[in-house]
C-alpha cells in the first residue's frame, strides 16, 4: 500500500521546534545507512502548531545496532525491546519497526485473549504504521526529505479532530487494554471526539483495565492528570465510566465530590501551564481522599480510629489498581494524618507550620472547602499565621487561647 506523502510547507512544520538532539540521532542512522523518522504525538503537535515535549524516532536499525551506534544508549523492556538514547537534557525514545504478523522465533506473542505479551518482531514502515494504536499517532516526518508520510488517514482524522483506532477496535482493545486510557487521553489533550467504534470497543472491554500490570496503569493516571489537561481527562473518565475502574475504593458522586475534584484538577493544570512542580502524591490523595472522607466523619465528629485504618486500608487496595511508589505513598499519608493537626492550635504550631509537608498539607485543606465550606475560617487563620512572624505568631496563639477560655 502506498502512503500519502506531502510536503512539510503543507503543515507549516518549524524546524526550530525539533530537538537538535532528535535530528542529530536521524543523521547518524542515515549515515550508518538505516531509515529512520520522527513518528506519533510529535509529529502531531508540530502539525497542530504546537511545541512537543517528546520526541520518538522510529527506524529499520534494530534495537542491538543501535545500541553499537549510539554509546550513550541502553535497550530497555522485554516485552517490547526499544533504546533510549541519553542526552544531558532529554531522553530520545528509539524503536525499530515492527510487524505485528507471526513468526516462529516467538518474538509475538499473544494471549486467549488476544492481548500481546510480546512483541519483537521487526518489519516494514508500512507494517510499523498498520501496528500503531491510533490513526493520528501514526504519522511520520522525515526532516531530510521534507516529507510527511501517513499510511493510515491520520491527516484526515487530524483535520476532522477525531480519535480513532487502526483496525478493527475491539481487536486493538483487545491486544492491549490500557488503549482505553489513551484514547481518553488523546481526547482530553487535543480536545477530539473518540470514533463511534472506538466508544463500543471501550464500553465493552473497559473491565479489562483492572487486569492491566498496576505499574501500567499507575503510568497512564499520571500522564492523564499532570499533563495539562486534568479536568478535561476525569470528564471524560467519569462520562464513560472508568474512573470507578481506575478507583474502586474512592468515590466519584459528582453531587457530593465532582466541586472537589473539578476544583484540584483545575489547580493542576493551571500548574501545568505555568511550568510549576507537580507532586503524584498530592494527585492519589486527591482522588481516593473520598472514601476517607466519609469513612472517618472529618467533618463532622472525627473518629480518629476509623481515620487511621481508612488511611492504610484505601491505599493498600489501591495498590492492586496502580503501583504508586513508596516514596509517595508516604507523602499521602503525611498529607491525609496532618488534615487533624489542623484541628488543634496550640503551643505545637509554630513547630507544625515548618514542617516540610505543611505546604502541601495546607494547599489539601483549602482543596477540602469544595465539600466543607465551614473549613474557611480555619483556612483563614493557618493562612495568616504561616504568613507571619515569629511575634505575631505568638500574639494570634494568644488570642486565640483567650477565645477559648470559659468565662
Amino acid at each position: 500500500m502506498l502512503p500519502e506523502v506531502y510536503s512539510e510547507k503543507r503543515f507549516g512544520i518549524n524546524k526550530e521546534n525539533i530537538s537538535t538532539n532528535a535530528l542529530s540521532i536521524i543523521t547518524k542512522l542515515k549515515n550508518n545507512g538505516f531509515s529512520a523518522y520522527l513518528v506519533g504525538g510529535c509529529i502531531r503537535d508540530l502539525i497542530k502548531g504546537l511545541l512537543p515535549k517528546d520526541f520518538d524516532i522510529v527506524t529499520n536499525c534494530q534495537p542491538e545496532q543501535i545500541r553499537k551506534i549510539f554509546k550513550n544508549s541502553r535497550i530497555i523492556g522485554r516485552r517490547f525491546k526499544l533504546v533510549h538514547i541519553t542526552f544531558p537534557d532529554e531522553v530520545i525514545e528509539t524503536t525499530t519497526f515492527r510487524s505485528g504478523s507471526d513468526s516462529s522465533d516467538d518474538a509475538l506473542k499473544i494471549d486467549d485473549d488476544g492481548r500481546i505479551l510480546r512483541d519483537n518482531n521487526w518489519g516494514t514502515q508500512e507494517e510499523d504504521a498498520f501496528r500503531r494504536d491510533f490513526t493520528v499517532n501514526a504519522v511520520y516526518y522525515d526532516p531530510f526529505n521534507k516529507e510527511v508520510i501517513d499510511y493510515t488517514s491520520g491527516i484526515k482524522d487530524l483535520k476532522n479532530k477525531s480519535i480513532k483506532f487502526i483496525g478493527v477496535p475491539e481487536t486493538r482493545v483487545q491486544e492491549d487494554p490500557v488503549r482505553i486510557l489513551r484514547a481518553i487521553r488523546f481526547a482530553a489533550k487535543l480536545n477530539f471526539s473518540i470514533e463511534e467504534g472506538a466508544l463500543r470497543a471501550i464500553e465493552k472491554h473497559k473491565t479489562k483495565l483492572s487486569e492491566m500490570p498496576p505499574a501500567r496503569i499507575y503510568e497512564e493516571i499520571i500522564k492523564l492528570f499532570l499533563s495539562g489537561h486534568a479536568e478535561k481527562s476525569y470528564e471524560l473518565l467519569s462520562k464513560h465510566q472508568i474512573f470507578n475502574i481506575l478507583f474502586p475504593h474512592s468515590r466519584n458522586d459528582p453531587r457530593v465530590f465532582g466541586n472537589f475534584f473539578r476544583k484540584t484538577f483545575s489547580n493542576t493544570d493551571s500548574r501545568y501551564r505555568n511550568n510549576k512542580k507537580l507532586n503524584p502524591g498530592f494527585l492519589f490523595a486527591t482522588l481516593l481522599w473520598p472514601r476517607i472522607f466519609e469513612e472517618s466523619a472529618i467533618d463532622t465528629k472525627l473518629n480518629f480510629r476509623k481515620y487511621y485504618q481508612s488511611v492504610s486500608s484505601v491505599i493498600r487496595k489501591q495498590q492492586t489498581i496502580s503501583a504508586i511508589p513508596r516514596r509517595f505513598i508516604s507523602f499521602i499519608k503525611d498529607v491525609w494524618m496532618y488534615q487533624i493537626r489542623f484541628n488543634k492550635i496550640g503551643k505545637k504550631s509554630i513547630n507544625f507550620s515548618k514542617n516540610i509537608r505543611y505546604r502541601a498539607s495546607f494547599d489539601f485543606l483549602e482543596v477540602r472547602e469544595s465539600i466543607e465550606p465551614k473549613l474557611k475560617e480555619r483556612i483563614k487563620w493557618w493562612k495568616e499565621f504561616y504568613e507571619s512572624n515569629y511575634d505575631k505568631k505568638i500574639k494570634m496563639l494568644n488570642i486565640y487561647r483567650k477565645r477559648r477560655e470559659p468565662r
